[in-house]
């Protein structure tokens, strides 16, 4: 199974994404195979980058605002090797969800008229010593409290000014990351993108609207990717092919995204057809051998009620599937 990315909540469903997953995007790539070689070469520059930042970040030396200016500087070659213009980022503009109230979005991509993707930064999720670092739902942009404090807040704005700067007049809001992100899912539709991807040093996330709430997501861990791709180097393609622009924000009609995702549901809804008919077999065998049971056991089945035994076995098979499905996962 693929280990570099996290199908967090089913974002596609579990029987889509499963071994054959590498060949199912391919396949709608519209590519050729052979053509995959150029794509793996896009990716694999950035694994001795990536390495000497998390060399960097280890040491433990850094401030916190060098750290995120580190970061920041990774995620330009991340994004530039997927096909953005990482160079150029938008925050000379915050993104206003209203007249004082501001998010730090680095690029907003649109179709047509209509924001597609937006792409925004947190910190990296490198471990330092023995304690986890604060992810998706616990990191924030900034504290309750605006002033400098000593010692300095664990998050304070002005750890990103090497990066942005809030405009006078205006707050950043919601401040914790998850909450940002439920903030720019739930503005009016005109201005609400399908997708937003997260960068976070050594994790990406990729975020569609409709999933999020949800609680489904897709998160890439690269350091995973460049040690599975050491064995199977398509894996970069397969990196670039569920990030790049060309194919998340493309100028074409076409979104692989949306496909892969439309491909997903037919999976899904498959295996729904496939467990209802399932369900009503195992039902009627279940049944079946019980009355043959109580007929060699001398019972009288005459008073045996049709619909208790029915419901007696539809709890019994909806029990077998629970603890075959916490077995699988």
């Amino acid at each position: 199974m693929i280990k570099f990315i996290n199908n967090t909540g089913d974002f596609f469903a579990a029987n889509y994404f499963d071994e054959d997953f590498i060949k199912k995007v391919f396949q709608k790539s519209g590519y050729a195979y052979e053509d995959i070689k150029g794509f793996n070469k896009k990716i694999t520059p950035l694994k001795d980058r990536y390495f000497r930042f998390k060399q960097t970040v280890m040491e433990g030396r850094m401030r916190p605002k060098d750290k995120i200016t580190d970061t920041h500087h990774l995620h330009t070659h991340v994004l530039n090797a997927l096909g953005y213009a990482g160079d150029k980022t938008e925050y000379h503009q915050m993104f206003h969800l209203d007249e004082t109230n501001v998010l730090p979005v680095r690029h907003v991509l649109y179709r047509g008229e209509q924001p597609h993707l937006i792409i925004m930064e947190m910190r990296p999720l490198i471990k330092e010593g023995e304690e986890e670092p604060d992810g998706l739902f616990e990191q924030r942009y900034n504290t309750e409290e605006e002033q400098e404090t000593t010692p300095p807040q664990k998050y304070h704005r002005i750890q990103w000014s090497n990066i942005f700067q809030v405009p006078e007049g205006c707050r950043i809001s919601p401040m914790v990351i998850n909450e940002a992100v439920s903030a720019l899912f739930l503005i009016e539709q005109h201005r609400r993108p399908k997708y937003i991807l997260l960068c976070a040093g050594n994790r990406y996330f990729l975020l569609e609207q409709e999933k999020w709430f949800k609680g489904s997501y897709l998160e890439f861990d690269l350091e995973e990717l460049f040690s599975e791709a050491a064995v199977k180097r398509d894996y970069y393609a397969l990196f670039y092919f569920l990030l790049a622009k060309e194919k998340l924000a493309p100028n074409a009609e076409i979104v692989l995204m949306e496909q892969l995702d439309e491909d997903s549901h037919k999976a899904a809804y498959e295996v729904t057809k496939d467990l209802k008919e399932g369900v009503i077999n195992a039902v009627e065998s279940i049944a079946n051998e019980a009355v043959y049971y109580m007929k060699k056991q001398g019972q009288q089945v005459e008073d045996l009620h049709a619909d208790q035994l029915k419901d007696d076995c539809l709890t019994m098979v909806y029990r077998l599937l629970f603890l075959f499905y916490a077995e699988a996962r």
